[in-house]
């Protein structure tokens, strides 16, 4: 998986992005905040303008902020919002919405028909698939269950009966809230675990009888294979005086392989598969590219894919106010091979040696590019070189050679001690025997990796996750778990939404806002990318009505629009007009993707980082928070507690 920038972040960074105001996540809650206080008791005073007249709406919309903070925020009673949770709670169960869990489960019996166990990464299809399941049903359950119930209770005038009780509009809204949160959670947990089960379960297979089985009468080694299963055998060595080992790697799992001689016979079995199911705890170093000169840059060598759109987001409120229009989504620079002094070097720190010892080798993880030229063959395997070097005294290891393997994650373990060069007392270079701690980890504890592409003409592309030192291994079950604790945040934001929009709009109408701004938060980029493109007048289509009329006439995207005269110009002002607000609603919601992207964390075999779940633990409280001053005013604007 190729991460951003902004994976890398920790919470501080996020918040406050070491003095970018402007970019600061901070920034845009704080301005969010205001405005949603600001929206909910704007709507509240149209509501009472249009019932009393404008001057009484003012004043029932300051009497409104009064009460909130005077009289119904500080008397709120926890009592009361879990009466009230526990009534929502009754009320969904009746609503027949458990159906979702048996539907889910359903999906999960069929799953076997359409899902390929054969394929090269099975694991990866297996967790893909019942993340995105779980979570688009979830979403859109969540979506139901929160816009129908409150208008539909004020529609009935059943609300009443609870009103006439001592309940406050802030306890209403809780209540609602963390009930409606409550059936969905209780849903979400045995599809988790049915979740966990079917990966489990679906990717299990046996190998029953080994192959080709031969044993070297000088060295008593012991080489064979496998039986085909899935598709697929592996092949395997028991080293002399050894009953255990395993199997090759092949399509990211190995066997243990056991062998058993006390009848006189030999006899070898296989357990199960190990290594698919991983949560890789990753160590990453920052990069430092070098051009075909030896020049440091920025960046690596342009073969025009790298400067791609994307990864907006990313700037914040710079964006939104035109501070800040460059792309910032990362794809692979690339290094030149051959004579080049092209090369990627990464720095890590904090290089511990009891860490490595005790496993007795620096394990490394690649995953890397190929760009095959027109002075190459579409067919040819190219190589890539690693060494490992120290960054004060320039002592290095000789250069280990390497096949590119595009998609996958190579663990490749390096020696602690291996021949490298080293400047001697006189200055002059001298080959011998390095230790990895006291030759090639500064006193600081910084190592470098340096990596180069083998042949001329050709080009090895990386990133800055593209090669990691990894620090151990997580549990897949509790990666799993925090891919559903990111679903279970995006499915508080939605009933947040919904419990917001229920408060002023029809059962229909509220869900169709709510839908709205999740389809807006999932396009955010999208909407980011077209008016990169017309800030830049970079001809992508254009906007809505440009599309539309490109589409009409059947015109390409990238010429210059057709029309001519004035009407080209109001197109364009129409489009700007369009897409600038649509900018600012996107930049206002939630970027859900970001939050879907957990899976591919989980599918990838990465442990997510406990900081970015918590920035989006932050992100839902905030959006959360921001509905509920909203629904507040807009209910009491209704007068629904009178």
């Amino acid at each position: 998986m190729n991460l951003q920038p902004d994976d890398f972040w920790s919470v501080q960074q996020w918040l406050f992005r070491d003095g970018k105001v402007l970019e600061s996540a901070a920034l845009k809650g704080v301005v969010l905040l205001v405005l949603g206080m600001l929206l909910g008791a704007l709507i509240g005073y149209v509501i009472s303008a249009l019932r009393y007249g404008p001057g009484e709406a003012f004043y029932a919309v300051a009497k409104a902020v009064r009460d909130f903070f005077i009289v119904d925020l500080p008397g709120t009673r926890f009592q009361r919002i879990f009466a009230l949770a526990k009534l929502a709670f009754t009320e969904a169960r009746r609503r027949k919405v458990l159906f979702v869990v048996g539907l889910f489960l359903l999906i999960l019996m069929l799953a076997g028909w359409f899902l390929n166990p054969d394929s090269d990464d099975p694991a990866r299809l297996y967790i893909v698939f019942v993340l995105t399941a779980t979570n688009y049903l979830m979403l859109i359950l969540a979506l139901f269950i929160s816009c129908f119930s409150l208008p539909q209770d004020i529609e009935q005038r059943t609300i009443y009966t609870i009103v006439t009780k001592p309940v406050r509009i802030t306890e209403i809204i809780m209540g609602r809230f963390l009930g409606f949160l409550a059936i969905c959670t209780v849903m979400l947990v045995p599809m988790g675990l049915a979740s966990y089960v079917f990966v489990v379960r679906g990717l299990s297979h046996s190998h029953l009888t080994a192959e080709n089985v031969q044993r070297d009468e000088q060295t008593g080694q012991i080489t064979g294979e496998t039986d085909y299963v899935r598709k697929h055998k592996h092949k395997f060595t028991i080293e002399p005086g050894e009953t255990q080992g395993l199997t090759d790697t092949v399509r990211g799992h190995q066997h243990l392989v056991t062998l058993d001689e006390s009848d006189g016979e030999m006899n070898i079995t296989f357990g199960a598969p190990v290594g698919h199911l991983r949560a890789r705890i990753p160590r990453y170093g920052e990069i430092q590219f070098y051009d075909r000169n030896g020049n440091p840059k920025e960046a690596g060598i342009d073969v025009g894919q790298e400067r791609m759109g994307g990864g907006y987001a990313q700037s914040g409120m710079a964006r939104l106010v035109g501070v800040a229009k460059e792309a910032r989504k990362l794809e692979h620079s690339y290094v030149e091979g051959g004579r080049s002094l092209s090369k990627a070097e990464f720095t890590f720190s904090d290089v511990d040696a009891g860490r490595y010892q005790e496993l007795g080798h620096l394990p490394i993880g690649v995953s890397v590019r190929a760009y095959r030229s027109h002075k190459g063959k579409i067919d040819q395997v190219i190589h890539y070189t690693l060494s490992l070097q120290n960054p004060k005294t320039g002592a290095r290891t000789v250069p280990r050679d390497f096949p590119v393997d595009e998609y996958v994650v190579a663990e490749l373990p390096f020696p602690l001690k291996s021949e490298g060069v080293v400047r001697g007392e006189d200055g002059e270079e001298v080959t011998r025997e390095l230790d990895l701690f006291e030759d090639l980890v500064s006193d600081d504890g910084q190592l470098q990796i340096v990596l180069k592409c083998v042949e001329g003409g050709q080009y090895v592309g990386v990133t800055k996750s593209g090669i990691y030192l990894s620090d151990g291994e997580s549990r897949f079950g509790w990666n799993l778990t925090k891919a559903y604790i990111s679903i279970w945040l995006q499915m508080a934001m939605i009933i947040a939404f919904g419990v917001m929009w229920s408060t002023m709009l029809n059962g229909p109408v509220a869900m169709l806002a709510t839908g709205v701004c999740v389809l807006m938060g999932f396009a955010s980029e999208m909407i980011y990318g077209i008016r990169h493109n017309l800030d830049a007048k970079i001809n992508l289509g254009g906007g809505p009505i440009e599309a539309l009329v490109r589409t009409l006439k059947q015109d390409a995207m990238t010429t210059e629009l057709d029309v001519e005269g004035f009407a080209n110009v109001v197109i364009k002002k129409a489009d700007a007009v369009i897409i600038y607000g649509l900018d600012v609603i996107a930049t206002s919601l939630p970027n859900l993707p970001r939050m879907v992207s957990t899976a591919e964390y989980a599918a990838g075999g990465v442990d997510i980082f406990s900081a970015l779940l918590a920035r989006h633990a932050i992100v839902t409280l905030g959006y959360c928070v921001l509905a509920y001053f909203a629904s507040y005013f807009i209910l009491k604007s209704r007068e629904i507690a009178s």
